[in-house]
């Protein structure tokens, strides 16, 4: 067992926490089958001064893009925060359990409700990434926030059937006051291959071809991880509720840049924050022609959705 105050701050409860109720302490794994198009998250979120923890595992796969409908969702809402829970150490009650194996490094996942059943370990590829902006929203939501490529590898068994689990995920964990007042529109998205990677949050609509400014991120090549400076992701072609292909280019603090075409999937539509709606998607970069499987989360205010889903917003 890890002593609390031997772990890194990425591994345990954010420092300096105030009373607001919307304090929250989070933590994310991607999960894929990309060969099938299969694609889903196992998310979770304390919020430690209402009591609560919310979150678990949601599966999709092409077609089947709602909560009704999709392979699988318990992403639940009204759970009590179980006493002596930890970030990284942690069985709710929709039976989701994470723990933490090797800091930095290693982490169980399972979870066990019919018809659903998970036995994973998630397990670093690369260093971790403390996203810093300048972005004035950003910083409002999260006093620490950061990345970390891996790989996820183990079991899944849905509806009798059993996937053998293998792909690149990437995981984030943040914690602050998160209340989103008002929320812009904007990408959150990454790409990962065996020796490299990257991620982005990109700001703004991106209809009529304008380009979203990137707000931070990093790149990851040749054993060396830096944060980006600067950079744009243009929307070269929409599907019906948000992008389809996209163009990612950027520079990092030691002078190297990406450019980068991605092909994203139809997705799921979550609608686990109320407040804002996610197009959260499987995603295929070509980077120097070199494949990298991610996921993009395009985001907006649910009334803005709302709109675009009736079709009184287009985007092209």
């Amino acid at each position: 067992m890890n002593r609390l105050a031997d772990l890194p701050q990425a591994d345990r409860f954010g420092e300096g926490r105030t009373s607001n109720l919307y304090w929250n302490e989070s933590a994310w794994f991607s999960i894929s089958i990309p060969e099938k198009k299969i694609h889903g998250l196992i998310q979770y979120y304390f919020r430690t001064n209402m009591n609560m923890l919310n979150g678990g595992p949601v599966l999709w796969e092409p077609g089947a893009r709602y909560q009704w409908n999709c392979l699988y969702y318990d992403w639940a809402h009204l759970q009590a925060l179980p006493e002596g829970q930890q970030k990284f150490d942690v069985k709710s009650r929709n039976s989701l359990e994470v723990h933490l194996l090797e800091p930095l490094k290693r982490y169980a996942i399972r979870y066990d409700q019919n018809p659903l059943q998970m036995d994973l370990i998630w397990e670093a590829i690369g260093p971790m990434h403390e996203l810093k902006t300048g972005n004035a929203g950003q910083q409002s939501t999260a006093k620490f926030h950061m990345e970390q490529p891996g790989r996820m590898t183990g079991t899944v068994k849905l509806e009798g059937m059993e996937y053998r689990i293998d792909c690149f995920s990437m995981r984030d964990t943040s914690f602050g006051a998160r209340d989103y007042a008002s929320l812009a529109s904007g990408g959150y998205f990454w790409g990962i291959a065996e020796q490299s990677a990257f991620h982005a949050i990109a700001m703004g609509e991106g209809t009529d071809g304008t380009p979203q400014k990137v707000i931070g991120g990093f790149l990851w090549k040749d054993g060396e991880m830096s944060s980006l400076v600067s950079g744009t992701r243009r929307i070269t072609e929409f599907g019906s509720l948000g992008p389809k292909r996209v163009l990612f280019e950027a520079i990092d603090q030691l002078g190297r840049t990406i450019n980068a075409t991605g092909e994203i999937e139809d997705g799921l539509v979550f609608t686990g924050y109320t407040d804002h709606s996610v197009l959260w998607s499987l995603l295929q970069w070509d980077w120097d022609g070199i494949t990298h499987w991610g996921d993009n989360q395009e985001f907006c205010s649910a009334v803005r959705f709302r709109r675009i889903a009736r079709g009184e917003i287009s985007l092209n």
